[in-house]
């Protein structure tokens, strides 16, 4: 209501007057400052730098190039604008509340008063001097506005009847009774400006130099000439009236204003009016070049108020496609330095553009700083040498190489003319060659031209990467012709036969090929052969067969026909060995073949004597001494010893036509007579308290080979007593065999030892050995148990179940676990953990299926594996179950062997082998029960067949007392389904 009533009496010359002559200014820094009618027009000017770029605010950069491509840096035109609040006015008013703190209230009024600040002198209107209101006595007051700028520290005092201001809002104004007078105010030259103000870095300081009462407060208005009074902003002075602004908070360069004002007893006046320029960065820039193709660009002259530069830099070629912004790095204070490489921009040559733009704390943003005048990138390396090579008057080519590197010129392409003087340029050619590693090569072939005897001219074109070309003259060249030439050589190797070709009219020898093939059978033979790019071939003796002269054709197929340019031939030769035959000693022979082809790869030789037919025939195979000899050594021990005459012949493998052809017969040799001695035979390891020990019979060099090993023994007088004990397994020429008291019902007595050894050539020598004492005592017997054996057939086996079999005798389970390699039981985990629960003793078995050792260590390295997965502790017996009709297809017992070995390496010792009575030796099968040792064998052998034998029966039976276990039946019926059932004679199976 109040602010209506006040509006209308502005419309009185009086209270206009009365407003005018007040020195009070609106200090709510809400209310809007405006210019009066009389507002002084001010040019807007724009701030450019020495290379007049334009200020660019970060958002504008960032939204023009998003920093990927430089647009040209324009520079601001100079626009006037007409400023809201300018250095010439400054606002007042009377304000009539204040709240408890001082502080303006904002529903004050507002007036203007024009206070110019670039005058030394002011006319003020009669309407300034006083106004005189009825009724009222009027009391003065004076107040104070001083207004002064960077350039002016004149002031000028104005005094007005505040009194009279003060009481407008009730009076009743009689305009007839105001009488103005006019006064001359005059300024008066002070020695210091009333503010100041300065900047540096982002900092505008504002020092106000009045004094300051008690209870006054000052406030400065800060404002941009840009965007009108967008970022005004009032900022406290300090006691000493002082303020600092942070210039970010106006995000301006250019024209500042600052006015300043002070607040008193809820009073508020206008004291000042200044500008101050925050100018705009000049930098200053150098660019050097530090080596080639690298260049230093060095911005100088920087602000503190820039805090970062960055330097877009592309050539002039294609635009802006190379464009790349380097981050300036500071080296001083005010400097920074970027460094280019033109390897950044496509090794352009030419002129390279680079702007200088930073990152200013005032505007918060990037702007513009600098446009350089750039540089240019020239390649100031030496350019490739160029030459010819490989010349030579009677060559028909030459080569024209181009050589650079790093350290030379970058070679873009070269091109090189060749033509003969003759007619002249008719046969000119352009050569192209690839660039590689900065070189270039080409062959030139007078074949190409005219290819006549002529002098033939090389000029050389090599443009470079950096736009320049040069040609060089390489100079004319005379060349000769020589007479064609094109010969063939042919040589026998010990692969086949060697072709080389050495020609002056062919220029590519990968395109010759060598036709070849024998007299015998006509072409039947012929084989083509492609020539190496040296022109070398080689034919192979496995192509042909023949013997006698072979043909050698040999083509160029370089016009794409076929052109002669060689026929020979070569004589291969029929084999025509010779042979000789020494005597070493009375047992050992050495034949010698000499004279042997280079295409026999290996030379045979069977021997054998007139005795019993080729009873005794025995393949040699020859020692290659060298290129053509071979030579074999023959024993008699090899042929039984036998007297009489020895047939020799000669065979070889021969490379020509792959097959094997006899080459000679020689004249043999006889023999008259042989000293065959007895092999050796020892006994070791004899305990007579034991009842044991070992018989051993070794071949000698000079001995007949072994065949078959018996050994009889016995103490009774009437050999009731007798146990034979044999082997076949003769290892190295030493078989072994051990006598045990055992075998002979624990006899004790002096015990005849006869050994019988069966030799390779039928024949049969006895030797006794003597007499040896045993007296062991037999050992008590144990009280027979008997297990099963199951396997996934059986599948799950309840706890209740085998709780059934121990009442019926049974204590003890071998559970399957593995077979070769890749089986497992599904039920064995299931199986072991009932049987153990049960009470039940658990083994392992493994059904093994190798035929070599090392397909035996890898079967023992599976079941040991698995073992170990189920809990079987080392402990455990772990059977080998041995009845894979394949695994005879071996040497079963080197084989096995190698399993026990390795199970023993891998830590379980406690073996078994489970096999059928048949397979073992005693029973005239292959398993040695002396290798392995009788006690570790579980022996299956059903007497009744396929009936069911009883516990008692086979228990009485006691079969196969002196093995492991005897597996006496297949269809036990302790359970619902058959069961295998085995008695254990040494209690390692059962409890």
């Amino acid at each position: 209501m109040k602010k209506n009533v006040l509006r209308g009496c502005l419309l009185s010359p009086v209270i206009i007057g009365a407003f005018l002559s007040s020195s009070l200014v609106l200090a709510d820094e809400n209310t809007t400052i405006s210019a009066t009618a009389e507002n002084v027009q001010t040019e807007q000017v724009s701030s450019t730098t020495e290379n007049n770029v334009a200020d660019t605010s970060v958002s504008e950069v960032e939204q023009a190039t998003e920093l990927s491509s430089e647009q040209p840096l324009v520079e601001d035109g100079d626009n006037e604008t007409t400023v809201s609040e300018n250095n010439s006015s400054i606002e007042s008013a009377t304000t009539d509340t204040t709240d408890a703190t001082g502080a303006t209230n904002e529903s004050t009024l507002s007036d203007r008063s024009n206070l110019s600040a670039n005058t030394k002198t002011e006319e003020v209107s009669e309407n300034f001097q006083a106004a005189e209101v009825a009724e009222t006595s009027a009391t003065t007051a004076s107040a104070v506005v001083e207004n002064a700028t960077e350039d002016d520290n004149e002031t000028e005092t104005l005094t007005v009847n505040t009194d009279t201001v003060s009481e407008v809002n009730t009076a009743s104004l009689a305009t007839s009774l105001v009488q103005s007078t006019v006064k001359k105010v005059t300024s008066t030259q002070t020695q210091k400006s009333l503010v100041e103000a300065s900047v540096s870095g982002n900092t505008l300081s504002i020092q106000y130099n009045g004094t300051i009462t008690e209870g006054e407060s000052l406030k400065f208005a800060v404002w941009s000439d840009n965007n009108d009074q967008d970022d005004l902003v009032w900022y406290d002075a300090d006691a000493s009236g002082a303020a600092y602004i942070d210039l970010s908070n106006h995000k301006d360069y250019g024209i500042y204003n600052i006015h300043t004002y002070s607040f008193k007893n809820g009073q508020t006046t206008g004291l000042n009016a200044m500008t101050v320029t925050v100018a705009r960065p000049e930098v200053t820039t150098n660019i050097t070049q530090t080596s080639n193709g690298n260049f230093t660009i060095t911005i100088s002259n920087v602000p503190d108020s820039i805090t970062s530069i960055l330097v877009p830099v592309w050539s002039d070629n294609n635009g802006q496609d190379d464009i790349k912004w380097y981050s300036a790095i500071q080296t001083g204070t005010g400097t920074y330095q970027a460094t280019v490489s033109v390897a950044n921009h496509n090794s352009d040559n030419g002129h390279y553009s680079a702007h200088i733009y930073g990152q200013s704390s005032i505007t918060g943003g990037l702007i513009g700083l600098a446009v350089t005048s750039g540089f240019d990138n020239v390649d100031t390396r030496p350019n490739a040498t160029v030459s010819v090579v490989n010349y030579a008057e009677d060559k028909t080519t030459f080569d024209v190489v181009v050589t650079g590197s790093s350290a030379t010129k970058t070679i873009k392409s070269v091109a090189i003319a060749v033509w003969s003087e003759d007619k002249g340029q008719d046969d000119l050619i352009w050569y192209t060659p690839t660039i590689t590693n900065n070189s270039a090569r080409v062959t030139i072939d007078i074949a190409n031209h005219s290819n006549t005897s002529d002098i033939y001219n090389v000029h050389v074109y090599t443009d470079y990467a950096d736009g320049t070309r040069v040609g060089q003259v390489l100079g004319a060249y005379q060349i000769t012709k020589p007479t064609p030439k094109n010969d063939v050589t042919a040589t026998l190797t010990s692969d086949g036969i060697a072709l080389t070709l050495d020609s002056n009219t062919v220029t590519d020898y990968s395109k010759v090929k060598f036709a070849v093939w024998s007299d015998d059978k006509g072409q039947d033979d012929l084989v083509w052969y492609d020539a190496s790019s040296s022109g070398t071939a080689l034919a192979s003796y496995e192509n042909h067969s023949g013997y006698g002269t072979y043909h050698i054709h040999t083509y160029s197929f370089e016009t794409g026909k076929a052109v002669g340019l060689n026929a020979t031939d070569i004589v291969i030769e029929k084999p025509n060995v010779q042979t000789t035959i020494t005597k070493v000693d009375d047992n050992t022979y050495k034949v010698t073949v000499t004279n042997v082809p280079i295409y026999i790869k290996s030379v045979s030789l069977p021997v054998w004597s007139t005795v019993n037919g080729q009873d005794d025939i025995d393949w040699l195979t020859a020692t290659k001494e060298d290129s053509s000899t071979y030579t074999g050594t023959i024993s008699l021990k090899d042929h039984h010893y036998d007297s009489g005459d020895y047939n020799v012949h000669v065979y070889g493998q021969s490379k020509l036509g792959n097959q094997f052809v006899g080459l000679a017969v020689t004249k043999g040799f006889t023999v008259t007579e042989t000293s065959a001695t007895a092999p050796t035979i020892t006994v070791s390891n004899y305990d007579k308290d034991s009842g044991v020990l070992t018989v051993t019979v070794s071949e000698t060099s000079t001995s007949k080979q072994l065949k078959f090993i018996r050994v009889a023994a016995w103490s009774e007088s009437d050999q009731s007593n007798l146990y034979w004990y044999t082997t076949s397994d003769i290892t190295n020429g030493t078989a072994s065999l051990t006598v045990d008291e055992k075998y002979h019902d624990y006899i004790k007595g002096d015990y005849t030892v006869h050994v019988y050894v069966d030799f390779s050539d039928g024949t049969t020598s006895g030797y006794n050995l003597g007499n040896y004492t045993f007296n062991a005592d037999q050992p008590v017997q144990q009280e027979s148990s008997y297990f099963i054996d199951i396997s996934s057939h059986n599948g799950v086996i309840s706890v209740s179940e085998f709780l059934s079999l121990k009442s019926q005798g049974i204590t003890g389970v071998v559970v399957k676990l593995t077979e070769g390699t890749s089986y497992t039981n599904p039920y064995a985990s299931s199986q072991i953990s009932n049987a153990q629960a049960a009470g039940l003793k658990v083994s392992a078995y493994h059904y093994s299926h190798y035929e070599t050792a090392a397909e035996a260590k890898a079967e023992a390295q599976y079941f040991v594996s698995v073992a170990k997965s189920l809990g079987l502790s080392s402990s455990t017996v772990m059977v080998n179950d041995m009845e894979a009709q394949e695994m005879l297809n071996g040497d079963i017992n080197a084989n096995t062997q190698a399993w026990k070995e390795e199970m023993t390496r891998l830590g379980y010792g406690d073996l078994v082998y489970y096999t059928m009575a048949s397979w073992l030796d005693i029973k005239g099968g292959k398993v040695s029960t002396s290798t392995f040792g009788m006690s570790n064998f579980w022996v299956a052998h059903y007497v009744y067949g396929y009936t069911y034998l009883d516990q008692e029966t086979a228990k009485s039976l006691a079969y196969y007392s002196s093995a492991a276990a005897w597996q006496y039946t297949s269809v036990s019926p302790k359970l619902s389904h058959a069961l295998d059932e085995n008695i254990d004679y040494t209690g390692r199976f059962t409890w």
